[in-house]
């Protein structure tokens, strides 16, 4: 009876010895697919220009003007931004009108304290910048990165796609996610599917996935950025028709501190 029973014991121990080596393989592998999904987001922002280009051509001006067709033919947000990649500092002018806002240090504000745009200061301050500075934007702490088995199709290529996730500390919204297609031959970043959780524009749940491409890539200072872009609704896991488009102008550097991205004493806190 105790030869059975050590025999017995013996096994268990074998099995769990198996098993652990078993977890062990498996979390090096989910390590290894991980690096690997970040190294190929590292490597697109290599080929649009570099993160030292990035972060070190000064401050980021651009008109960023938004048709969201889908709601109308006047549904159009329009508006010049300044912002400083290394502190995500920024300031808006709103065209045609005298009102500014911005975010400094995670606080939005605006100018006049009683002006109203929409969608909120707090929420639209860094979307566009978040947009036109797809893959560098995801050079993130706090993301996560995960290659997806399967490649997409999108218009007539087929794209490398990049699951990006982020953790609880990030910003506002830590339950969005981004997929990227990232051309396997030149690294490029060809567009993103994403979902919007903030509770400032999506108080309901998230809102329908949307893919936004990135258009007619330009050089600008050594860095290639979208001329354009198009954003489609998701259906069924692919992508559907066009629902809203942007035009992007005025891109261009300017030296460090050339805009005064501070709040103003006067403005309103959002």
């Amino acid at each position: 009876m105790k030869k059975n029973e050590n025999k017995d014991v013996s096994g268990g121990k074998i099995i769990t010895i198996i098993t652990a080596v078993m977890c062990c393989l498996s979390l090096v592998a989910c390590k290894q697919q991980k690096d690997e999904a970040r190294e190929l987001v590292m490597q697109s922002i290599d080929a649009h220009g570099g993160k030292d280009k990035w972060y070190n051509s000064g401050q980021l001006q651009f008109r960023w003007t938004y048709h969201m067709s889908d709601k109308g033919p006047e549904a159009i947000v329009d508006t010049v931004q300044t912002v400083d990649p290394k502190t995500l500092a920024v300031v808006h002018e709103v065209e045609g009108q005298d009102i500014r806002f911005g975010m400094n240090g995670g606080q939005a504000w605006i100018l006049p304290a009683e002006a109203d745009f929409t969608p909120p200061p707090r929420f639209w301050a860094l979307t566009p910048y978040y947009f036109l500075g797809i893959p560098f934007v995801f050079n993130d702490p706090n993301a996560n990165f995960e290659k997806l088995a399967e490649t997409m199709e999108f218009e007539g290529e087929r794209y490398t796609q990049v699951k990006v996730t982020y953790n609880s500390a990030a910003g506002d919204s830590p339950d969005d996610f981004y997929v990227l297609l990232i051309d396997p031959k030149t690294k490029l970043t060809r567009g993103a599917y994403y979902s919007v959780t903030n509770k400032l524009v999506a108080p309901n749940g998230p809102g329908p996935i949307k893919f936004i491409s990135l258009d007619n890539l330009k050089n600008v200072n050594g860095v290639l950025l979208a001329g354009g872009h198009r954003t489609f609704l998701m259906k069924d896991g692919k992508i559907g028709g066009l629902m809203r488009y942007t035009d992007v102008s005025r891109v261009k550097h300017l030296p460090a501190n050339t805009v005064d991205l501070s709040i103003p004493k006067n403005a309103a806190m959002k």
